[in-house]
């Protein structure tokens, strides 16, 4: 869900977060680089480095800025709320043994899904190291979408009004009414499929993770190809797959 913040926002703050999380994204820049992505002067940049250089969020190596381990650290704290690691890598590999394609655990938070971890049996590829986004947004993908069915209505439009329905593939749903339609079909059952809807010729079925109380925690999902998977085969047997899965992560927050 959308976080409903009141109260006044510092636009200083919101700034150095731009800067963190552009230095966290590409692995490390430079401040000449970092004057050409963010909409500030370079003595104000700098500022924003220098103060997150002494807060220990950043570390200077060559004159290259890079997020610090502290920042990890924190990471760390939060994944407590979560399954641990080892339940997580355990259950999502499973997953990918079973149905022979990807599977991934993703965590529900301010209306987005954050990978958490990502598990392929593709020979071709490490297990452990698949380069997935970090964020992935709910209306297109198998997970987001059994979420949002679980959803109030005004939850979803709140959702809607903040990140918007952007077309990320030619079958994307970018329309709130089709959206709607689809969650009212995606309500009567236990997951929901996406079908080319976040990159051509992917598909996927995907399905809510709650903990103890009933609140929604993440999701997970698994898919691949048309080329290897049919619709049919998806609902049919990667779905009771995946349920058993979501089961056994559930089972970990009780």
């Amino acid at each position: 869900m959308i976080e409903n913040v009141t109260g006044r926002r510092l636009k200083t703050t919101q700034a150095s977060l731009e800067i963190l999380s552009l230095i966290l994204e590409h692995d490390g820049l430079t401040l000449a680089e970092l004057d050409s992505m963010v909409d500030s002067s370079k003595s104000s940049i700098c500022s924003h480095l220098n103060t997150l250089l002494e807060s220990r969020y950043l570390v200077k190596r060559d004159g290259v800025y890079h997020v610090s381990f502290r920042v990890a650290l924190l990471g760390e704290r939060a994944r407590h709320r979560y399954p641990s690691d080892e339940v997580v890598e355990r259950v999502v590999d499973e997953l990918a043994r079973a149905t022979g394609q990807e599977a991934n655990f993703t965590v529900f938070e301010h209306g987005r899904l954050l990978m958490c971890y990502g598990s392929s049996t593709d020979e071709g590829r490490d297990a452990n190291g698949i380069r997935y986004r970090s964020e992935y947004h709910l209306h297109n993908t198998a997970a987001g979408k059994a979420i949002l069915a679980e959803l109030d209505r005004d939850e979803v439009e709140s959702i809607i009004d903040y990140w918007g329905l952007p077309r990320e593939s030619e079958g994307t749903i970018t329309s709130p009414d089709r959206l709607f339609d689809a969650l009212d079909d995606i309500a009567t059952q236990e997951y929901a499929v996406v079908d080319e809807e976040f990159a051509p010729n992917l598909i996927a079925v995907g399905a809510p993770v709650h903990d103890g109380d009933g609140r929604i925690v993440g999701g997970l999902s698994v898919g691949g190809p048309k080329y290897q998977v049919d619709m049919t085969r998806l609902e049919r047997e990667f779905a009771d797959e995946l349920l058993s899965a979501v089961e056994s992560l559930e089972a970990e927050l009780s």
